[in-house]
């Protein structure tokens, strides 16, 4: 947003936008058209209404909220706090400053219970709302000034929430230019304070949030990358790392080939009584025909042939078995 310079180094916005707030009556009325310079306003009653004027160079919009219940903001329909939240959507992207207007009359419960539900029907907007409003203390001219103190002093609630911004401004005087003036330079001091930032209503502001947190460019992802690069993955004990699983993926092979003897000689009897057994049996089959001696002398070849075929089988065996299971040197303790 351009700005435009001002004596003594301050500067103010080309373009302002102000909503101004209160509860039912004339007086936010007399407000809206004393901030335009303007009278005969019109709008629907309980509608939000936009007006647009131009003075000293720069574009003014104001946005006028229906007025609430000034009891409670229980008695407030539901349709004019939805006018109240919409009132800040109408000045996109959103008002430089809010104006709540408090009427200024003789002190009583009454006034009490009217600040009270002003404050409450603020909220509707957010508790962010406060950073954005100044208060406007609306009277007659010719109340008496310990009236208009004891108004301040009663909403110290509220004057605390928007930083102790307010001001008195004359239902009479509402023509004067120097109050009008005396009412931008306010403005101006708030949106210099703000840094010129506007209020963003809290439809914008949850969408605003969700898109920060989808956003690449997030500031917690930003975080996280600087997190890598300050620690980056340290390789040698990733190395570290690796060797010892490749050792231990090596301690869960077969290496125990001191066992292995014990489950090889098993084996090689089992083979040797088989084919023993079948060489005895096929022996003892061919010799039957030459008689009793025959048979006995096919047992023993039977055996023989049979003996020699299985250490055959176990040199064959041993080989191979071998060069599939080298053996591991062992390790001394430490």
């Amino acid at each position: 947003m351009a700005t435009k310079p001002l004596q003594g180094g301050s500067s103010v916005q080309s373009a302002l936008r102000i909503v101004v707030l209160g509860h039912a009556g004339e007086d936010i009325n007399k407000v809206v058209a004393s901030v335009l310079n303007r009278e005969n306003l019109t709008g629907e009653k309980d509608l939000c209404t936009l007006y647009k004027s131009e003075q000293a160079g720069r574009k003014i919009s104001v946005v006028k909220a229906p007025g609430w219940e000034k009891h409670s903001i229980q008695e407030t329909p539901e349709n004019i706090k939805e006018e109240i939240v919409r009132s800040v959507l109408l000045c996109y992207p959103g008002p430089h400053a809010l104006l709540l207007v408090i009427p200024v009359k003789t002190l009583s419960e009454e006034s009490y219970t009217e600040i009270k539900a002003a404050h409450a029907h603020m909220e509707l907007l957010s508790d962010r709302v406060w950073k954005h409003t100044i208060v406007l203390f609306a009277c007659d001219k010719g109340v008496e000034e310990s009236t208009i103190k004891e108004h301040i002093h009663s909403s110290e609630k509220i004057l605390n929430k928007c930083g102790g911004r307010f001001y008195v401004l004359q239902r009479s005087a509402c023509e004067s230019s120097t109050q009008t003036s005396e009412l931008f330079k306010k403005i101006d001091d708030l949106v210099e304070e703000n840094c010129g930032e506007v209020f963003i209503p809290q439809a914008y502001y949850e969408l605003i949030q969700q898109k920060s947190k989808e956003a690449p460019d997030d500031p917690e992802l930003r975080h996280r990358r600087g997190s890598l690069h300050k620690n980056p993955p340290n390789l040698n004990k990733d190395k570290g790392d690796l060797e010892e699983k490749k050792e231990t993926l090596e301690t869960a092979k077969p290496r125990s080939l001191e066992e292995m003897p014990k489950i090889t000689m098993d084996f090689r009897q089992f083979v040797v009584i088989l084919l023993g057994t079948i060489g005895a049996l096929i022996g003892a089959v061919g010799g039957a025909e030459n008689g009793v001696s025959g048979a006995c002398s096919g047992i023993v070849f039977g055996i023989i042939v049979g003996v020699l075929l299985a250490s055959f089988i176990m040199y064959i065996y041993t080989r191979v078995y071998s060069r599939a299971y080298p053996k591991q040197p062992t390790q001394s303790a430490s």
